[in-house]
């Protein structure tokens, strides 16, 4: 059984329990050098700052976990690679663990589905600080996509006289 460190949708346990079944949740876990990212497909990742931290979830997850977890994360498509890493869990103990980091580091706009259904859920989930999920929340758009969004109404300086 191996560490397996997540801070996007997959801290949600009903999501886990699906991908992965007989993974188990450890609690709560803090990445280092590292800060919570939306890529350009409007999903999580992490981008390496020195100064940053990722709050997330842990899991006990098997071999054949990761492979299962590789196809969803689109390991195989370039989406995601694992990368090896060390979180301190809820306890202050440093452990190894395994992650998924996106292949893509141009910020992106999140998807609100998303991030309120899995994102803020999982986080909600694990009891994460609150602080952070502020941060988290920071990444939703001010105006959703189709809502009291103003018409395009063109350039003046082309308009025909």
């Amino acid at each position: 059984m191996l560490n397996y460190f997540a801070y996007g949708s997959n801290m949600l346990p009903q999501q886990m329990a699906e991908r992965c079944p007989g993974s188990r949740a450890r609690g709560k876990a803090v990445l280092r050098g590292w800060r919570f990212h939306i890529t350009t497909r409007g999903s999580a990742s992490i981008v390496p700052i020195p100064d940053g931290q990722v709050h997330g979830a842990l899991w006990r997850c098997s071999a054949r976990h990761f492979h299962t977890l590789d196809r969803y994360e689109g390991v195989a498509l370039g989406n995601y690679r694992r990368h090896r890493i060390e979180v301190i869990d809820e306890f202050g103990h440093i452990l190894p663990a395994i992650t998924y980091v996106g292949a893509r580091r141009h910020p992106g706009r999140a998807r609100v589905n998303y991030m309120v259904t899995a994102v803020l859920a999982g986080a909600d989930a694990f009891g994460l600080p609150e602080p952070y999920v502020l941060e988290l929340m920071g990444w939703l758009p001010r105006v959703p996509v189709g809502e009291k969004r103003v018409r395009y109404r063109g350039s003046r300086k082309w308009r025909r006289r």
